[in-house]
């Protein structure tokens, strides 16, 4: 009798398991979406990005596209984050959906496209594309140095802990080059600017 119970147990457990698996795999292919929700509830980042990208993916739309690339970049990701990141920047809706990030609550202290250049700028730099993390960043800034710029994060990201030297060099060379574009009546923007010329000045002869 107690077999025959215990038998029965099993038998319905591997059941549920089964139908569990088969849920699973159905909402992973068919609906990302859901999977993007449940993995970010449980914390599972690296999995939430994964599905982020598969919603996107499927939809085409910027905007999946765009937390597509923050999810990717916040799980250490970089390599993705630096191609869908590439890939958001260069779509032609990309400046119509900044403007509505921007008018939104959105929790930064720099304008939308600053941000996403910023992180993708970071990726690429931290997938051992440092030429084209230059490109992404100071393009980004154009001939200014507004507030959480691009350039920023990724002289924060070659400062680092322990400092990267030839890449400091390069960051400050660029700094200087824009810093001599920049107009008397850009006056701020040449002061936040001055404030990165002395720790790179320093990683690069470290």
């Amino acid at each position: 009798m107690h077999k025959l119970i215990l038998k029965t147990a099993l038998i319905t457990l591997a059941s549920v398991l089964a139908l569990a698996l088969l849920l699973f795999g159905v909402f992973s292919l068919f609906v990302p979406s859901v999977m993007v929700s449940l993995t970010d509830k449980l914390g599972m980042d690296g999995a939430c990005a994964r599905y982020s990208c598969a919603v996107y993916d499927k939809s085409g739309e910027v905007g999946d596209l765009a937390l597509a690339v923050e999810r990717r970049y916040h799980a250490q990701r970089y390599e993705d984050a630096a191609a869908y990141g590439a890939e958001l920047l260069a779509r032609d809706d990309f400046s119509d959906y900044c403007t509505a990030r921007d008018g939104a609550q959105n929790g930064l202290t720099s304008s939308y496209a600053q941000y996403a250049a910023g992180i993708t700028s970071v990726s690429q730099y931290l997938a051992g594309d440092g030429d084209a993390a230059v490109r992404t960043a100071f393009s980004a800034c154009g001939n200014a140095f507004a507030a959480g710029n691009a350039a920023v994060y990724l002289i924060d990201a070659a400062l680092g802990e322990q400092g990267d030297a030839a890449m400091c060099g390069v960051l400050l060379t660029k700094l200087q080059e824009l810093s001599s574009q920049l107009s008397p009546s850009q006056a701020e923007d040449a002061a936040r600017l001055s404030v990165w010329l002395r720790p790179l000045e320093e990683a690069a002869a470290a």
